[in-house]
Protein backbone atom coordinates (compact mmCIF):
# COMPACT_ATOMS: atom_id res chain seq x y z
CA UNK A 1 0.00 0.00 0.00
CA UNK A 2 1.37 3.64 -1.17
CA UNK A 3 1.65 5.73 2.22
CA UNK A 4 0.04 9.10 1.72
CA UNK A 5 3.13 10.99 1.87
CA UNK A 6 3.71 9.08 -1.94
CA UNK A 7 0.32 9.55 -2.50
CA UNK A 8 0.14 13.16 -2.28
CA UNK A 9 3.65 13.70 -3.95
CA UNK A 10 1.86 11.44 -6.98
CA UNK A 11 -0.80 14.08 -6.70
CA UNK A 12 1.12 16.49 -7.17
CA UNK A 13 2.99 15.45 -10.62
CA UNK A 14 -0.72 14.87 -11.56
CA UNK A 15 -1.82 17.99 -10.86
CA UNK A 16 1.55 19.79 -12.57
CA UNK A 17 0.39 17.75 -15.79
CA UNK A 18 -2.87 19.31 -15.71
CA UNK A 19 -2.03 22.58 -15.35
CA UNK A 20 0.44 22.57 -18.14
CA UNK A 21 -2.09 21.28 -20.56
CA UNK A 22 -4.17 24.16 -19.28
CA UNK A 23 -1.78 26.63 -19.28
CA UNK A 24 -0.15 25.54 -22.85
CA UNK A 25 -3.81 24.69 -24.42
CA UNK A 26 -4.66 24.29 -27.27
CA UNK A 27 -1.42 22.04 -28.09
CA UNK A 28 -2.75 19.14 -26.56
CA UNK A 29 -5.58 19.38 -29.27
CA UNK A 30 -3.01 18.45 -31.71
CA UNK A 31 0.20 18.07 -30.54
CA UNK A 32 1.77 16.68 -33.59
CA UNK A 33 1.21 19.31 -35.55
CA UNK A 34 1.00 22.52 -33.21
CA UNK A 35 3.64 25.13 -33.43
CA UNK A 36 5.05 28.65 -33.82
CA UNK A 37 6.02 27.51 -37.16
CA UNK A 38 6.87 30.81 -38.35
CA UNK A 39 9.22 31.59 -35.77
CA UNK A 40 12.87 30.67 -36.75
CA UNK A 41 13.73 29.68 -33.63
CA UNK A 42 11.13 26.84 -33.11
CA UNK A 43 11.80 25.76 -36.88
CA UNK A 44 15.95 25.37 -36.09
CA UNK A 45 14.96 23.52 -32.90
CA UNK A 46 12.65 21.03 -34.22
CA UNK A 47 15.01 21.04 -36.73
CA UNK A 48 17.79 20.26 -33.99
CA UNK A 49 15.78 17.20 -32.65
CA UNK A 50 14.94 15.80 -35.52
CA UNK A 51 18.99 15.66 -36.68
CA UNK A 52 19.80 14.06 -33.06
CA UNK A 53 17.85 11.03 -33.61
CA UNK A 54 18.60 11.05 -37.34
CA UNK A 55 22.26 10.88 -37.26
CA UNK A 56 22.33 9.19 -34.24
CA UNK A 57 20.68 5.99 -35.66
CA UNK A 58 22.38 6.63 -39.23
CA UNK A 59 26.17 7.64 -38.13
CA UNK A 60 26.60 8.30 -34.33
CA UNK A 61 30.39 10.05 -34.81
CA UNK A 62 28.82 12.44 -37.11
CA UNK A 63 26.57 13.70 -35.21
CA UNK A 64 28.00 17.38 -34.79
CA UNK A 65 28.69 17.03 -38.92
CA UNK A 66 25.34 18.65 -39.35
CA UNK A 67 23.96 19.10 -42.79
CA UNK A 68 23.72 22.71 -42.87
CA UNK A 69 26.14 25.06 -43.94
CA UNK A 70 27.38 22.68 -46.12
CA UNK A 71 29.90 21.00 -46.34
CA UNK A 72 31.22 23.30 -43.38
CA UNK A 73 32.30 20.62 -40.72
CA UNK A 74 30.60 20.69 -36.90
CA UNK A 75 27.92 22.90 -36.95
CA UNK A 76 25.71 21.62 -34.75
CA UNK A 77 28.23 23.35 -32.84
CA UNK A 78 26.85 26.12 -33.88
CA UNK A 79 23.67 25.93 -31.48
CA UNK A 80 22.29 23.56 -28.95
CA UNK A 81 22.36 19.84 -28.98
CA UNK A 82 19.14 19.46 -26.85
CA UNK A 83 20.64 15.98 -26.73
CA UNK A 84 19.17 16.07 -22.59
CA UNK A 85 16.27 14.96 -24.02
CA UNK A 86 17.14 12.23 -26.43
CA UNK A 87 14.74 9.98 -24.26
CA UNK A 88 11.86 11.68 -25.23
CA UNK A 89 12.11 13.16 -28.34
CA UNK A 90 14.01 9.99 -29.44
CA UNK A 91 11.69 6.90 -29.53
CA UNK A 92 9.22 9.20 -31.20
CA UNK A 93 11.04 10.43 -34.37
CA UNK A 94 12.43 7.08 -34.57
CA UNK A 95 9.00 5.55 -34.36
CA UNK A 96 7.54 7.72 -37.22
CA UNK A 97 6.61 11.02 -34.90
CA UNK A 98 6.78 14.36 -36.54
CA UNK A 99 9.56 16.99 -35.39
CA UNK A 100 6.43 19.41 -34.10
CA UNK A 101 5.26 16.05 -31.74
CA UNK A 102 8.93 15.37 -30.52
CA UNK A 103 9.58 19.51 -29.89
CA UNK A 104 5.83 19.58 -27.78
CA UNK A 105 6.39 16.59 -26.19
CA UNK A 106 9.74 17.97 -24.43
CA UNK A 107 7.87 21.14 -23.60
CA UNK A 108 4.99 19.12 -22.16
CA UNK A 109 7.43 17.38 -20.24
CA UNK A 110 9.55 20.45 -18.95
CA UNK A 111 6.51 22.20 -17.89
CA UNK A 112 5.10 19.78 -15.88
CA UNK A 113 8.79 18.70 -14.76
CA UNK A 114 9.89 22.33 -13.73
CA UNK A 115 7.02 22.48 -11.61
CA UNK A 116 7.39 19.37 -10.26
CA UNK A 117 11.02 19.70 -9.22
CA UNK A 118 10.08 22.62 -7.60
CA UNK A 119 7.57 21.40 -5.43
CA UNK A 120 9.91 18.73 -4.57
CA UNK A 121 12.56 21.00 -3.52
CA UNK A 122 10.42 24.00 -1.77
CA UNK A 123 8.62 20.23 -0.29
CA UNK A 124 11.53 19.46 1.20
CA UNK A 125 12.40 23.01 2.76
CA UNK A 126 9.42 24.21 4.19
CA UNK A 127 8.15 20.51 4.88
CA UNK A 128 4.64 22.15 3.68
CA UNK A 129 2.26 20.74 0.78
CA UNK A 130 0.50 23.63 -0.48
CA UNK A 131 3.35 25.78 -0.45
CA UNK A 132 5.56 23.89 -2.24
CA UNK A 133 2.82 23.57 -5.01
CA UNK A 134 2.98 27.48 -4.86
CA UNK A 135 6.19 27.30 -5.90
CA UNK A 136 6.28 24.87 -8.48
CA UNK A 137 3.33 26.93 -10.17
CA UNK A 138 5.39 30.24 -10.12
CA UNK A 139 8.29 28.42 -11.04
CA UNK A 140 6.92 26.53 -14.13
CA UNK A 141 4.69 28.90 -15.53
CA UNK A 142 6.41 32.18 -14.86
CA UNK A 143 5.95 34.72 -17.57
CA UNK A 144 9.30 34.13 -19.26
CA UNK A 145 8.67 30.55 -20.22
CA UNK A 146 5.63 30.96 -22.83
CA UNK A 147 7.51 33.78 -24.57
CA UNK A 148 10.83 31.60 -25.33
CA UNK A 149 8.44 28.76 -26.57
CA UNK A 150 10.18 28.45 -29.54
CA UNK A 151 13.53 28.10 -27.97
CA UNK A 152 12.96 24.96 -26.27
CA UNK A 153 16.40 24.73 -24.52
CA UNK A 154 15.17 27.86 -22.42
CA UNK A 155 12.32 25.77 -21.19
CA UNK A 156 15.01 23.27 -19.53
CA UNK A 157 14.40 24.39 -16.06
CA UNK A 158 13.44 21.18 -14.46
CA UNK A 159 17.31 20.22 -13.74
CA UNK A 160 17.81 23.17 -11.50
CA UNK A 161 15.65 22.60 -8.76
CA UNK A 162 16.27 18.82 -8.52
CA UNK A 163 20.58 19.97 -8.64
CA UNK A 164 19.56 22.39 -5.13
CA UNK A 165 17.43 19.66 -3.55
CA UNK A 166 20.29 16.82 -4.05
CA UNK A 167 22.37 19.60 -2.79
CA UNK A 168 20.70 20.02 0.38
CA UNK A 169 19.75 16.18 1.17
CA UNK A 170 23.82 16.12 0.39
CA UNK A 171 24.70 18.41 3.26
CA UNK A 172 22.09 16.93 5.21
CA UNK A 173 22.64 13.15 5.47
CA UNK A 174 26.26 13.37 4.05
CA UNK A 175 25.40 10.41 1.59
CA UNK A 176 27.54 10.24 -1.62
CA UNK A 177 24.39 9.49 -3.94
CA UNK A 178 22.91 13.17 -3.41
CA UNK A 179 26.21 14.57 -4.05
CA UNK A 180 26.25 12.72 -7.16
CA UNK A 181 22.77 13.39 -8.03
CA UNK A 182 23.72 17.10 -8.11
CA UNK A 183 26.25 16.02 -10.70
CA UNK A 184 24.37 14.20 -13.04
CA UNK A 185 21.47 16.95 -12.67
CA UNK A 186 24.35 19.85 -14.08
CA UNK A 187 25.22 17.36 -16.98
CA UNK A 188 21.50 16.91 -17.43
CA UNK A 189 21.32 20.75 -17.83
CA UNK A 190 24.28 20.91 -20.43
CA UNK A 191 23.12 18.65 -22.51
CA UNK A 192 19.67 20.73 -22.33
CA UNK A 193 20.88 24.20 -22.44
CA UNK A 194 24.52 25.83 -21.94
CA UNK A 195 23.21 28.57 -21.05
CA UNK A 196 20.87 26.89 -18.11
CA UNK A 197 24.40 25.08 -17.10
CA UNK A 198 26.17 28.11 -16.68
CA UNK A 199 24.21 29.89 -14.45
CA UNK A 200 23.04 26.27 -12.52
CA UNK A 201 26.98 26.29 -11.77
CA UNK A 202 27.09 29.83 -10.61
CA UNK A 203 24.19 29.54 -8.00
CA UNK A 204 25.43 26.34 -6.74
CA UNK A 205 29.03 28.14 -6.05
CA UNK A 206 26.44 30.48 -4.20
CA UNK A 207 24.65 27.68 -2.67
CA UNK A 208 27.68 26.46 -1.31
CA UNK A 209 29.84 29.73 -0.03
CA UNK A 210 26.91 31.09 1.41
CA UNK A 211 25.72 28.57 4.02
CA UNK A 212 29.77 27.90 4.45
CA UNK A 213 30.16 31.78 6.00
CA UNK A 214 27.10 31.12 7.70
CA UNK A 215 27.30 27.53 9.41
CA UNK A 216 30.38 25.58 10.23
CA UNK A 217 28.65 22.40 9.31
CA UNK A 218 28.93 23.40 5.50
CA UNK A 219 32.64 24.07 5.69
CA UNK A 220 33.42 20.05 6.47
CA UNK A 221 36.27 19.24 4.11
CA UNK A 222 35.24 15.87 3.52
CA UNK A 223 31.82 17.29 1.76
CA UNK A 224 33.56 19.75 0.02
CA UNK A 225 36.28 17.19 -1.25
CA UNK A 226 33.23 14.72 -2.55
CA UNK A 227 31.80 17.85 -4.49
CA UNK A 228 34.98 18.73 -6.13
CA UNK A 229 35.69 14.85 -7.16
CA UNK A 230 31.91 15.16 -8.17
CA UNK A 231 32.56 18.46 -10.41
CA UNK A 232 35.68 16.32 -12.01
CA UNK A 233 33.45 13.49 -12.94
CA UNK A 234 30.81 16.28 -14.23
CA UNK A 235 33.01 17.40 -16.38
CA UNK A 236 34.36 14.33 -17.64
CA UNK A 237 31.14 12.85 -18.14
CA UNK A 238 29.59 16.26 -20.39
CA UNK A 239 33.73 16.74 -22.17
CA UNK A 240 33.02 15.09 -25.23
CA UNK A 241 30.17 17.65 -25.94
CA UNK A 242 32.09 20.87 -24.91
CA UNK A 243 35.06 19.95 -26.17
CA UNK A 244 32.78 20.26 -29.53
CA UNK A 245 31.48 23.88 -28.59
CA UNK A 246 35.06 24.62 -27.74
CA UNK A 247 37.06 23.43 -30.82
CA UNK A 248 34.49 25.14 -33.40
CA UNK A 249 34.55 28.48 -31.14
CA UNK A 250 37.84 28.73 -30.95
CA UNK A 251 38.75 27.48 -34.60
CA UNK A 252 36.36 29.65 -36.11
CA UNK A 253 36.56 32.47 -33.63
CA UNK A 254 32.87 32.44 -32.97
CA UNK A 255 32.61 35.18 -30.25
CA UNK A 256 30.21 37.60 -29.05
CA UNK A 257 31.03 41.61 -29.24
CA UNK A 258 30.26 43.33 -26.25
CA UNK A 259 28.10 45.75 -28.30
CA UNK A 260 26.23 43.00 -29.26
CA UNK A 261 25.63 41.73 -25.29
CA UNK A 262 24.98 45.42 -24.33
CA UNK A 263 21.26 44.95 -27.03
CA UNK A 264 20.70 42.31 -25.82
CA UNK A 265 20.60 42.59 -21.98
CA UNK A 266 17.84 43.42 -19.48
CA UNK A 267 16.94 47.30 -18.85
CA UNK A 268 14.40 47.96 -15.89
CA UNK A 269 11.14 47.38 -17.95
CA UNK A 270 12.50 44.10 -18.56
CA UNK A 271 11.51 42.74 -14.99
CA UNK A 272 8.27 44.33 -15.49
CA UNK A 273 7.17 42.59 -18.97
CA UNK A 274 4.83 40.03 -19.00
CA UNK A 275 2.66 38.08 -21.78
CA UNK A 276 -0.11 36.89 -18.84
CA UNK A 277 -3.65 38.33 -19.76
CA UNK A 278 -3.87 40.20 -16.13
CA UNK A 279 -0.74 41.81 -16.41
CA UNK A 280 -1.12 43.09 -19.91
CA UNK A 281 -4.74 44.21 -18.83
CA UNK A 282 -3.54 46.18 -15.88
CA UNK A 283 0.09 47.62 -17.65
CA UNK A 284 2.17 45.22 -19.52
CA UNK A 285 0.75 46.12 -22.90
CA UNK A 286 2.11 50.06 -22.14
CA UNK A 287 5.55 48.78 -21.99
CA UNK A 288 6.58 48.94 -25.69
CA UNK A 289 8.92 45.86 -26.83
CA UNK A 290 10.77 44.75 -23.96
CA UNK A 291 13.94 42.99 -24.37
CA UNK A 292 12.68 39.98 -22.45
CA UNK A 293 9.73 39.16 -20.17
CA UNK A 294 10.99 38.31 -16.39
CA UNK A 295 8.24 39.68 -13.86
CA UNK A 296 7.59 37.06 -11.66
CA UNK A 297 4.29 37.57 -10.52
CA UNK A 298 2.48 39.62 -8.18
CA UNK A 299 1.86 37.14 -5.73
CA UNK A 300 4.94 35.47 -6.50
CA UNK A 301 6.62 38.69 -4.81
CA UNK A 302 4.03 39.58 -2.18
CA UNK A 303 4.76 35.81 -0.54
CA UNK A 304 8.79 36.16 -1.24
CA UNK A 305 9.06 39.39 0.68
CA UNK A 306 6.76 37.87 3.38
CA UNK A 307 9.39 34.83 2.94
CA UNK A 308 12.50 37.43 3.45
CA UNK A 309 10.67 39.30 6.76
CA UNK A 310 9.91 36.42 8.16
CA UNK A 311 11.58 33.09 10.25
CA UNK A 312 15.07 34.07 11.67
CA UNK A 313 15.64 30.52 12.09
CA UNK A 314 15.80 30.15 8.56
CA UNK A 315 18.19 33.09 7.46
CA UNK A 316 20.96 30.76 6.25
CA UNK A 317 18.21 29.82 3.67
CA UNK A 318 17.02 32.82 2.85
CA UNK A 319 20.49 34.22 2.44
CA UNK A 320 21.43 31.43 0.10
CA UNK A 321 18.61 32.02 -2.24
CA UNK A 322 18.46 35.55 -2.18
CA UNK A 323 21.91 35.95 -3.00
CA UNK A 324 21.25 34.01 -6.08
CA UNK A 325 18.37 35.91 -7.20
CA UNK A 326 20.59 39.35 -6.58
CA UNK A 327 23.42 37.80 -8.81
CA UNK A 328 21.22 36.76 -11.77
CA UNK A 329 19.62 40.07 -11.44
CA UNK A 330 22.91 42.17 -11.58
CA UNK A 331 24.10 39.68 -13.90
CA UNK A 332 21.18 39.86 -16.50
CA UNK A 333 22.09 44.10 -17.43
CA UNK A 334 25.05 42.92 -19.19
CA UNK A 335 27.93 45.21 -19.54
CA UNK A 336 25.94 48.11 -18.54
CA UNK A 337 25.05 46.35 -15.18
CA UNK A 338 23.60 48.45 -12.56
CA UNK A 339 24.74 52.26 -11.37
CA UNK A 340 27.81 51.65 -13.39
CA UNK A 341 28.72 48.13 -11.64
CA UNK A 342 28.96 45.03 -13.80
CA UNK A 343 28.83 41.59 -11.86
CA UNK A 344 28.78 40.41 -15.95
CA UNK A 345 31.92 42.35 -17.18
CA UNK A 346 33.97 40.32 -14.24
CA UNK A 347 32.30 36.70 -15.65
CA UNK A 348 33.28 38.28 -18.73
CA UNK A 349 36.72 38.83 -18.34
CA UNK A 350 37.20 35.74 -15.92
CA UNK A 351 35.29 33.02 -17.67
CA UNK A 352 35.74 31.78 -21.53
CA UNK A 353 32.66 30.42 -22.48
CA UNK A 354 31.22 33.74 -21.25
CA UNK A 355 32.41 34.69 -24.96
CA UNK A 356 30.23 32.76 -26.71
CA UNK A 357 26.89 33.70 -24.96
CA UNK A 358 24.66 36.91 -26.11
CA UNK A 359 21.30 36.67 -24.17
CA UNK A 360 22.24 37.83 -20.90
CA UNK A 361 18.57 38.70 -19.84
CA UNK A 362 18.92 34.89 -19.63
CA UNK A 363 20.38 35.56 -16.01
CA UNK A 364 16.63 36.34 -14.72
CA UNK A 365 16.29 32.23 -14.63
CA UNK A 366 18.28 32.83 -11.21
CA UNK A 367 15.78 35.53 -10.39
CA UNK A 368 12.73 32.71 -10.82
CA UNK A 369 14.45 30.56 -9.02
CA UNK A 370 15.17 32.21 -5.50
CA UNK A 371 12.29 34.21 -5.64
CA UNK A 372 10.31 30.52 -6.33
CA UNK A 373 11.87 29.54 -3.08
CA UNK A 374 11.56 32.60 -1.06
CA UNK A 375 7.84 32.49 -2.20
CA UNK A 376 7.13 29.27 -0.80
CA UNK A 377 8.61 30.11 2.71
CA UNK A 378 5.82 33.22 2.92
CA UNK A 379 3.05 30.88 1.77
CA UNK A 380 4.35 28.16 4.34
CA UNK A 381 4.39 31.27 6.78
CA UNK A 382 0.76 33.03 6.42
CA UNK A 383 -0.22 28.85 6.38
CA UNK A 384 0.74 28.47 9.62
CA UNK A 385 -0.90 31.58 10.28
CA UNK A 386 -4.22 30.56 9.00
CA UNK A 387 -4.11 27.91 11.69
CA UNK A 388 -6.83 25.16 10.42
CA UNK A 389 -7.83 27.00 7.82
CA UNK A 390 -4.30 27.13 6.90
CA UNK A 391 -4.36 24.29 3.72
CA UNK A 392 -7.43 25.63 2.13
CA UNK A 393 -5.68 29.31 2.34
CA UNK A 394 -3.01 28.13 0.60
CA UNK A 395 -4.88 26.26 -1.55
CA UNK A 396 -6.61 29.12 -2.76
CA UNK A 397 -3.11 30.92 -2.90
CA UNK A 398 -2.11 28.08 -5.61
CA UNK A 399 -5.36 28.89 -7.70
CA UNK A 400 -4.96 32.65 -7.64
CA UNK A 401 -1.08 32.31 -8.65
CA UNK A 402 -2.00 30.08 -11.42
CA UNK A 403 -5.09 32.57 -12.64
CA UNK A 404 -2.73 35.69 -12.40
CA UNK A 405 0.51 34.00 -14.70
CA UNK A 406 -2.12 32.30 -17.44
CA UNK A 407 -2.01 33.00 -20.52
CA UNK A 408 -3.71 30.39 -22.22
CA UNK A 409 -5.45 29.76 -24.82
CA UNK A 410 -1.47 29.96 -26.38
CA UNK A 411 -2.03 32.31 -29.48
CA UNK A 412 1.56 33.35 -29.88
CA UNK A 413 4.84 33.30 -28.92
CA UNK A 414 4.55 36.70 -26.77
CA UNK A 415 1.89 40.06 -27.55
CA UNK A 416 2.11 40.48 -31.56
CA UNK A 417 4.39 37.59 -31.82
CA UNK A 418 4.21 35.12 -33.86
CA UNK A 419 1.15 32.62 -34.19
CA UNK A 420 0.43 29.01 -33.03
CA UNK A 421 -0.04 27.09 -36.26
CA UNK A 422 -0.57 24.00 -37.54
CA UNK A 423 3.05 22.75 -39.44
CA UNK A 424 1.76 22.64 -43.45
CA UNK A 425 2.21 19.82 -45.70
CA UNK A 426 5.29 18.67 -46.79
CA UNK A 427 6.29 21.25 -49.80
CA UNK A 428 6.28 19.00 -53.24
CA UNK A 429 10.27 19.98 -54.23
CA UNK A 430 11.79 18.51 -51.05
CA UNK A 431 9.55 15.26 -51.27
CA UNK A 432 11.24 15.07 -54.78
CA UNK A 433 14.70 15.75 -53.29
CA UNK A 434 14.01 13.09 -50.90
CA UNK A 435 14.00 10.86 -53.79
CA UNK A 436 17.38 11.79 -55.26
CA UNK A 437 20.20 9.46 -54.72
CA UNK A 438 23.85 10.18 -53.57
CA UNK A 439 24.93 12.34 -51.04
CA UNK A 440 25.44 16.08 -52.16
CA UNK A 441 25.07 20.03 -51.56
CA UNK A 442 21.19 22.28 -52.25
CA UNK A 443 21.52 25.40 -52.68
CA UNK A 444 17.87 27.58 -51.84
CA UNK A 445 17.56 30.90 -52.86
CA UNK A 446 16.74 33.29 -51.76
CA UNK A 447 19.77 33.07 -49.90
CA UNK A 448 19.51 35.49 -46.62
CA UNK A 449 21.52 38.65 -45.66
CA UNK A 450 24.48 37.70 -42.99
CA UNK A 451 22.61 40.16 -41.07
CA UNK A 452 18.96 38.46 -41.12
CA UNK A 453 19.56 34.84 -41.94
CA UNK A 454 17.08 34.02 -39.66
CA UNK A 455 15.19 33.62 -43.46
CA UNK A 456 16.88 30.84 -44.22
CA UNK A 457 15.53 28.62 -41.16
CA UNK A 458 12.71 27.44 -43.29
CA UNK A 459 15.29 25.50 -45.55
CA UNK A 460 16.72 24.35 -42.49
CA UNK A 461 13.55 22.76 -41.61
CA UNK A 462 12.31 21.51 -44.70
CA UNK A 463 16.04 19.50 -44.32
CA UNK A 464 14.51 16.85 -41.79
CA UNK A 465 12.29 15.39 -45.08
CA UNK A 466 15.55 14.53 -47.21
CA UNK A 467 19.01 15.26 -45.35
CA UNK A 468 21.19 16.80 -48.08
CA UNK A 469 24.04 19.07 -47.46
CA UNK A 470 22.30 22.39 -47.23
CA UNK A 471 24.28 25.37 -48.08
CA UNK A 472 22.15 27.88 -46.55
CA UNK A 473 22.06 27.74 -43.07
CA UNK A 474 20.41 29.14 -39.70
CA UNK A 475 21.31 28.50 -36.17
CA UNK A 476 23.11 30.56 -33.02
CA UNK A 477 25.96 31.75 -35.37
CA UNK A 478 26.84 31.56 -39.19
CA UNK A 479 29.69 29.70 -40.57
CA UNK A 480 32.94 31.96 -41.10
CA UNK A 481 32.64 32.03 -44.86
CA UNK A 482 28.56 32.50 -45.22
CA UNK A 483 29.36 36.25 -45.58
CA UNK A 484 31.61 35.58 -48.44
CA UNK A 485 29.43 33.03 -50.24
CA UNK A 486 26.30 35.53 -49.75
CA UNK A 487 28.68 37.86 -51.42
CA UNK A 488 29.92 35.52 -54.42
CA UNK A 489 25.87 34.51 -54.96
CA UNK A 490 24.87 37.86 -55.54
CA UNK A 491 26.08 37.62 -59.13
CA UNK A 492 25.04 34.29 -59.77
CA UNK A 493 24.90 33.24 -62.43
CA UNK A 494 28.24 33.92 -62.88
CA UNK A 495 31.38 32.20 -63.39
CA UNK A 496 32.65 32.56 -59.67
CA UNK A 497 29.11 31.97 -58.20
CA UNK A 498 29.43 28.56 -60.63
CA UNK A 499 33.19 27.86 -58.78
CA UNK A 500 31.95 28.50 -55.36
CA UNK A 501 28.77 26.08 -56.57
CA UNK A 502 30.77 23.42 -57.28
CA UNK A 503 33.39 24.49 -54.42
CA UNK A 504 30.11 23.03 -52.14
CA UNK A 505 29.45 20.16 -54.02
CA UNK A 506 25.76 21.68 -55.29
CA UNK A 507 24.09 19.16 -57.28
CA UNK A 508 20.65 21.71 -57.11
CA UNK A 509 19.82 24.63 -56.98
CA UNK A 510 16.06 25.82 -55.61
CA UNK A 511 14.76 28.63 -56.48
CA UNK A 512 11.52 29.54 -54.34
CA UNK A 513 9.78 32.82 -56.88
CA UNK A 514 7.50 33.49 -54.35
CA UNK A 515 9.63 34.03 -51.53
CA UNK A 516 11.87 36.98 -52.85
CA UNK A 517 12.15 40.31 -51.73
CA UNK A 518 12.92 44.43 -52.44
CA UNK A 519 16.02 43.68 -50.70
CA UNK A 520 17.57 40.56 -52.15
CA UNK A 521 19.41 40.44 -54.87
CA UNK A 522 17.26 39.81 -57.77
CA UNK A 523 17.55 36.89 -60.72
CA UNK A 524 17.83 37.65 -64.16
CA UNK A 525 16.14 34.27 -65.56
CA UNK A 526 16.90 34.77 -68.94
CA UNK A 527 20.50 34.76 -68.30
CA UNK A 528 20.08 32.09 -66.33
CA UNK A 529 17.99 29.88 -69.41
CA UNK A 530 21.51 31.00 -71.58
CA UNK A 531 23.76 29.61 -69.11
CA UNK A 532 25.26 26.18 -70.23
CA UNK A 533 26.03 24.70 -66.73
CA UNK A 534 22.45 25.07 -65.51
CA UNK A 535 19.65 23.29 -66.35
CA UNK A 536 15.84 22.39 -65.39
CA UNK A 537 15.47 19.68 -63.33
CA UNK A 538 12.45 19.48 -62.00
CA UNK A 539 9.33 22.43 -61.89
CA UNK A 540 6.44 23.26 -58.71
CA UNK A 541 4.65 25.80 -57.56
CA UNK A 542 6.65 29.06 -57.26
CA UNK A 543 9.96 26.59 -56.91
CA UNK A 544 12.12 25.84 -59.99
CA UNK A 545 15.01 23.16 -59.63
CA UNK A 546 18.02 23.74 -61.83
CA UNK A 547 20.58 21.25 -61.95
CA UNK A 548 24.78 21.71 -61.73
CA UNK A 549 26.19 20.36 -64.22
CA UNK A 550 29.78 18.98 -63.11
CA UNK A 551 32.71 20.77 -63.84
CA UNK A 552 33.97 17.81 -65.96
CA UNK A 553 30.83 17.02 -67.85
CA UNK A 554 30.79 21.36 -68.35
CA UNK A 555 34.38 20.90 -70.07
CA UNK A 556 33.00 18.09 -72.29
CA UNK A 557 30.05 19.72 -73.51
CA UNK A 558 31.89 23.02 -74.24
CA UNK A 559 34.64 20.67 -76.10
CA UNK A 560 31.84 19.10 -78.21
CA UNK A 561 30.56 22.83 -79.03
Amino acid sequence: MIDAGRRRVWAAAGLFVLLTLIATYPIVRAPASYAFFNHADAQLNMWILAWDAHALAHNPLSLFDANIFFPEPRTLAYSETLLGYLPLFGPILWLGGSPALAFNAVILFSFAASGFGMYLLARHLTGREWPAIVAGIVYAFTPYRFVHFPQIQLESMEWIPLAFLSLHLFYERGQRRYAFGVGACVAMEALCCVYHAIFLVIALVVAAIVPAICDARARDWRALATLMIVACVTVLVVAPVVAEYVNVHRTQHLERSFSEITRKSAEPATYLASPARLHQRLWASRLGVPRDYLFPGIAALFFAAIGVAGRPGRRTLVLTYGAIAVIGLAASFGPRGIGGLSLYEMFYSTIPIFHGLRQVTRFGVLVILGVSVLAAQGAAIVEARLGRWGAVGSGVFAVVVFLELLVAPLKADRPGGEALVRVPPTPPVYTWLAQQPGKFGILELPIAHRGQFWENASYVYWSTVHWHGLVDGYSGFASPGYASLERVLSGFPDDLSRRALLMHHVRYVIVHRDLYQPWHAPLNFDRINRTDWLQPAAKFPNVDVLWVRPEDRLMTYAGHH
